[in-house]
């Protein structure tokens, strides 16, 4: 019998197939010279997931391998609209399609990504594809949200409400579609619990990154979020932090009326959040996230894949690209 270690390589080898599979029906005239949009699953980190939590509900791999495909394709679909969103020139250490070929090239192709997303949702089951149709809808609506807050002071209740709708319901519905793949319906709650918590422990830990990451490692630009004023828990951290939110609120401000380029003001938050200690306490918060989650994985079939999807939970905040 195969190793969890082994058998996770395989399967992760075989999604990577399947997405090379549909990015071979995209016609290559639609995004020029250079690699498809799905090429290469990054850190893989939903179809890790999905294995591992198929693993602790006792299920087979087959199901979360499909649940995967559509994972991955939804995530991508939104990292191709984040890019635009952003102006964003990296991803993954490359040039973005929005950089390469123009905006309005990296929504459509974002669209199309969406679309290959359902279909292959479809051929799971009609059911699938329509819970994945109300995922997306959520992680928009959580996009939206996050738009509608650039620039503006939002509580720490606003900021979780943002995370668990544009990064959270993605983790969300590959949890409770590989629940269902395991034939294990009466843990759907469950898992849909363990889902949310770690997608929302992932973005925080994203947006730590945004100050303490080297974009030559991380393969992303840096200071990119606090440059394009985006609510993220550091800042939000620091703003109730009496000794220093009058400091933060001044070069917020100045973040605020920079002109494109100008990166003074980021960088000097960025040293206040990571000196005062904002980073490191956000991260923590990740962490309690990811806690919490471990007495749900206790309630799951088998224990020892527990353990290891534990331990990949904690990965997914450890991380530093």
């Amino acid at each position: 019998m195969e190793s969890a270690a082994a058998g996770t390589t395989g399967s992760i080898t075989r999604i990577e197939e399947e997405l090379s599979r549909v990015a071979a029906g995209i016609n290559p005239r639609l995004y020029g010279e250079g690699r498809p949009p799905l090429d290469g699953l990054g850190k893989a980190s939903r179809s890790r997931f999905a294995l591992l939590l198929s693993d602790a509900l006792g299920g087979g791999r087959a199901g979360a391998e499909r649940v995967a495909v559509c994972a991955e394709l939804a995530h991508t679909a939104s990292l191709l609209h984040d890019d635009c969103v952003d102006l964003s020139a990296l991803r993954r250490g490359r040039p973005t399609l929005n950089e390469r070929l123009g905006l309005n090239a990296g929504i459509l192709m974002g669209d199309l990504v969406v679309s290959l997303a359902l279909e292959e949702a479809w051929k799971i089951s009609p059911h699938t594809a329509r819970s994945l149709v109300e995922a997306v809808g959520k992680m928009v609506q959580g996009a939206l949200l996050e738009e509608r807050a650039r620039h503006r002071r939002i509580g720490r209740d606003e900021f979780l409400e943002i995370i668990s709708l544009k990064t959270g319901e993605l983790f969300r519905w590959t949890a409770v579609e590989t629940c269902g793949r395991a034939g294990t319906p009466a843990l759907l709650e469950t898992c849909a619990r363990v889902g949310s918590l770690a997608g929302s422990a992932f973005q925080v830990a994203d947006d730590v990154l945004d100050f303490e990451s080297d974009p030559s490692f991380s393969g992303k630009d840096s200071l990119k979020d606090i440059s394009e004023g985006k609510a993220t828990l550091p800042v939000i951290l620091a703003l109730e932090d009496g000794a220093v939110s009058g400091e933060v609120s001044a070069l917020l401000d100045a973040l605020a009326a920079a002109p494109p380029g100008d990166l003074e003001p980021a960088l000097r938050l960025a040293a206040l959040l990571r000196e005062r200690g904002f980073t490191a306490a956000a991260r923590e918060k990740a962490l309690a996230m990811i806690a919490e989650t471990f007495p749900l994985i206790d309630t799951l079939p088998v224990r020892d894949a527990g353990a290891d999807l534990k331990n990949f939970l904690l990965t997914l905040v450890h991380r530093n690209a």
